[in-house]
């Protein structure tokens, strides 16, 4: 009997609070949507007439990747948290449709500048 107050004890305690993560990720999210409008309004901009000196197409892509990124994997760390669940799955949700439409299409780019 009391092995099984002392598992449940412990599992009690592995419990951690992460609301914090998860706040953080959601906030990351809509920080990484809006960077990705941006994203979308460099490729419209740049698609017209194309400048290879121009980097604006590559440093939005890359802070689009990198917001992203932290907002999905601090989404992921938070999931498990006691609180801020709901909050980390809506994170994780939301960050994850444009990191994998970006990702998507960097592939996309490689392959086709590579079969050229």
């Amino acid at each position: 009997m009391e092995s099984a107050v002392k598992q449940k004890a412990t599992t009690e305690i592995k419990k951690v609070d992460r609301l914090g993560r998860a706040v953080v990720s959601f906030i990351f999210s809509f920080i990484g949507l809006a960077s990705f409008t941006l994203f979308c309004m460099a490729m419209e901009t740049y698609s017209t007439s194309y400048d290879p000196n121009e980097t604006g197409i590559l440093v939005t892509t890359i802070l689009t990747l990198m917001i992203n990124l932290t907002s999905f994997f601090l989404g992921i760390s938070a999931r498990r948290s006691t609180s801020g669940r709901g909050l980390a799955i809506a994170a994780i949700t939301i960050s994850a449709i444009p990191l994998t439409i970006v990702i998507g299409l960097l592939t996309l780019s490689t392959i086709l500048m590579f079969t050229n």
